[in-house]
Order: structure tokens, then sequence, then C-alpha cells
């Protein structure tokens, strides 16, 4: 029998400050699975004020609010590596602007927890493909995308980093879309780089 201690307050929401308690709600969760499908976390994005926790499962069924000891991986993974190889490999800032690109027929992905996290073991997933960073349009976004692209030297067999044209300080690759922006023009400025 295993025995696992928990604090009273693994088992709760930690909130990011005291007006999250009061007007906090959660509008998103985003899990992370492993190369075979399986659960290894969720991020629950909370509006009101926009913030993030991470949450892992506990085999009671509980949720518990760290990732102590959770493997990290990136986000939609498994489709991911079920995606032709030859196709880019979209690198956005955070979840909802992964699946807002995948929703264009894109691959997708992102790291968790969003600027400046990287990690450099999330390169090998990105091993031999060809892989495009969406950064928000802001200096923390293009200190990140700058961040994963020294990562992915030598690992990833091309590695471009995309400029949104049109997208307003701090907007992001979901803005760009809901301005009219298509896949077929993120493709296109690829193979423009490539020339």
């Amino acid at each position: 029998m295993t025995t696992i201690i928990l604090d009273f307050s693994d088992l709760y929401q930690r909130p990011a400050s005291r007006h999250t308690i009061r007007t906090g709600r959660p509008v998103a969760h985003y899990h992370y699975r492993d190369e075979i499908g399986r659960l290894l976390f969720k991020v629950v994005r909370y509006a009101n004020p926009k913030s993030f926790a991470q949450w892992r499962p506990h085999s009671s069924g509980l949720w518990i609010h760290n990732l102590n000891g959770t493997r990290r991986v990136l986000y939609r993974l498994p489709e991911l590596l079920a995606a032709d190889r030859f196709q880019w490999v979209f690198l956005c800032e955070g979840e909802k602007d992964a699946d807002n690109t995948a929703a264009h027929g894109l691959v997708a992905t992102t790291a968790p927890m969003g600027a400046g996290k990287w990690r450099d073991e999330y390169a090998e997933f990105l091993r031999g493909r060809r892989v495009a960073i969406v950064p928000d349009n802001d200096q923390a976004g293009r200190e990140h995308a700058a961040q994963i692209a020294a990562s992915l030297e030598g690992i990833a067999a091309f590695v471009r980093v995309i400029k949104l044209v049109g997208v307003a300080e701090h907007g992001d690759v979901s803005d760009w879309f809901d301005a009219g922006g298509a896949a077929a023009t993120l493709l296109g400025v690829l193979r423009e780089s490539m020339r």
C-alpha cells in the first residue's frame, strides 16, 4: 500500500490574488497528454482577471494544484506526433492560440505556462521538424521566440519566427485570425522565407 501525504491546500485552487477569489471563473481547460494520450496535467484559464493555474490529477480522482513531479510536455502532443513530419509546426505562445491555429487546419502546439517558461527538453519533440514560432507582439513574446529558436538550433530541420503584420502591441495569432488572417497566408510567408 502506498501512502500519499497531501496538504489540505493541495486539494483546492490557490487563487492568484484575493481579487481572483471574488471574481475569477474558469473559462477554459487545456489538457496536456503524453505520447499515447495519457493525461499528465491541465491548465485552467480564468477570467476577470485573466490568470492561469496548473493542476495534476491524483489517483483519488481529485485534482492537485501544482505540477510537483509531473512530466512536462508540449500541448497537443499526440496530434503533433501524428502529423506528417513535413508539415510546418506552429509553435504559439499559449494554448488558446494553439487551438485557434489548429482549428485553421495547421499543426500547432505551445509550451506550458507561457513566455519565458520554455525548457530545452521540449525541443526533442520537434526534432527534424519545420517549426514556425508565432510569438505575441510584445517584448516578452520576442524574447520568448528568441529563446525557443536558440533551443531548437541543430534539432529542428528549419526554424522561422513569424512577425504577424497588422497585430497590435500585445496581440497574438488569435487576434490575427480574428482580423481575417488565413492559414494559406501563414504558409505563404513560410514558403517565401525558404527561398
